[in-house]
């Protein structure tokens, strides 16, 4: 079949401003309307042709992956992260890259991280007062910054962490301005998204250049202060020739831009939906109570599918492809819908509504939750990502009851890349065990 599947007629200047303002209530107006597979005009990307079937994205992912470019599909970020990003590359050089952060990304190196994640969730849950309102999505953005600058990046000196903790926040906070008009990206007189973000990028870049530098000359000197954080590993090059310094800020800058806030974004939402299912939140209890790491993961599982923090990743098709019917000409941009896999009214029975039991005791099919990607390109900080969450998880409830601010749902709403709770998830501390005052104190 010649053509593109159907999709919205608007003008592409309406269709971008409703994409931009609501992404997940588009797509899904999308979906029930054209069915899993339909095409977009946005500015920016020009026609882009989403696909949320499950035989559509493994494929795509997976079976065909040598046919798709995920890096072109990345282009826009590449003055973010660095044209050495693993997200900047394919073939044997993304394969190269992937490996280099392999291991200090998995297993054991993961877990020892868990002690410093403990002590920095703690330090932040000591700020929270009985019977105040809080945003968890500030707290978990100041909570997943630490995590990533101490535990990841490994870094310790006092006054770069004060100033990355300032710094951190602005630079992630990009103007879509930058992402989806090039034309932006100059400076208009000195003023200007464009230059205000240079100038955050050189500060952070320049503390990087310089973590590595001593970093680098510490480990000459005695190659046995080698840390487990994923900077140290990157400067031993144990699984290659050691990497430059430009490729290793461009692998921290790429884990800073896609771990930080997703993991924030994920536990504020996990939050907003248990604290709203009574069942739900007993049930999790339970598990961190008997460090039940099956349901708390279901729980984990059940956040990502219901509320996405991101709802697509790009693919641009090499040649020709064949797809239900269809036959896609080379260059043709696909957004590969994860976030509308997940929301499938035909995968998944009601599924705007919270159930644990979706992934226990007996878990979906693996083709309909994908919360990492999948392929060569699945997200190479998946397991990190849960550890962090588990581990932020279990230690705030073990400490703090919480209750919600207000009894209807927070919207989703977009904030650059991300799709945010509208407040923020709100919660009341009912109980703080770690503020609360002793019984001789009362």
């Amino acid at each position: 079949m010649t053509g593109l599947p159907p999709g919205p007629r608007l003008p592409a200047l309406l269709q971008t401003v409703l994409w931009a303002a609501a992404p997940a209530r588009f797509g899904k107006v999308c979906l029930r309307r054209y069915g899993p597979l339909f095409t977009t005009r946005i500015l920016g990307f020009g026609t882009v042709v989403y696909i949320s079937t499950p035989d559509g994205i493994r494929r795509i992912l997976r079976d065909d992956a040598d046919n798709f470019d995920a890096a072109a599909a990345n282009e826009s970020i590449r003055f973010v992260v660095g044209e050495h990003s693993l997200l900047m590359s394919d073939g044997p050089a993304h394969t190269d890259r992937r490996r280099a952060l392999m291991r200090p990304l998995h297993g054991e190196n993961v877990a020892a991280y868990v002690e410093v994640m403990v002590s920095i969730v703690e330090q932040e849950v000591r700020r929270w007062q009985e019977g105040a309102t809080v945003r968890l999505l500030d707290c978990f953005q100041r909570v997943t910054i630490e995590v990533m600058i101490r535990a990841v990046f490994g870094i310790t000196d006092s006054a770069r962490l004060d100033r990355l903790r300032v710094l951190v926040p602005r630079l992630l906070d990009l103007n879509p301005l930058i992402i989806l008009l090039p034309v932006m990206r100059r400076s208009f007189g000195g003023f200007g998204p464009w230059t205000a973000f240079q100038r955050i990028l050189r500060e952070v870049d320049e503390i990087i250049f310089a973590e590595i530098r001593e970093r680098r000359a510490a480990l000459a000197a005695d190659p046995g202060r080698r840390g487990p954080d994923v900077l140290s590993h990157l400067l031993a090059g144990q699984d290659r020739v050691p990497a430059t310094d430009r490729e290793v800020r461009d692998h921290l800058v790429t884990l800073l831009a896609v771990g930080q806030e997703t993991a924030a974004t994920q536990l504020a939402w996990f939050f907003e939906r248990v604290l709203r299912t009574p069942g739900a939140l007993a049930q999790v209890r339970d598990a961190v109570r008997d460090e039940d790491w099956k349901v708390l993961d279901a729980a984990i599982h059940e956040s990502i599918r219901v509320r996405p923090t991101t709802l697509d990743i790009g693919r641009i098709a090499l040649g020709p492809w064949e797809s239900d019917g269809y036959v896609f000409p080379a260059g043709t941009m696909f957004a590969v819908s994860l976030g509308l896999l997940h929301l499938s009214e035909d995968l998944h029975e009601d599924p705007e509504t919270y159930s644990i039991e979706r992934f226990h005791p007996v878990e979906p099919p693996s083709a309909h939750f994908l919360p990492f990607g999948g392929g060569n390109h699945r997200c190479l900080g998946a397991s990190l990502a849960i550890v962090e969450m588990r581990t932020v998880i279990s230690t705030i409830l073990r400490h703090v009851r919480l209750g919600v601010r207000r009894a209807a749902p927070e919207r989703v709403v977009p904030k650059g890349p991300m799709l945010v709770p509208r407040r923020g998830a709100e919660v009341v501390v009912v109980h703080n065990q770690l503020t609360a005052p002793s019984p001789g104190r009362r």
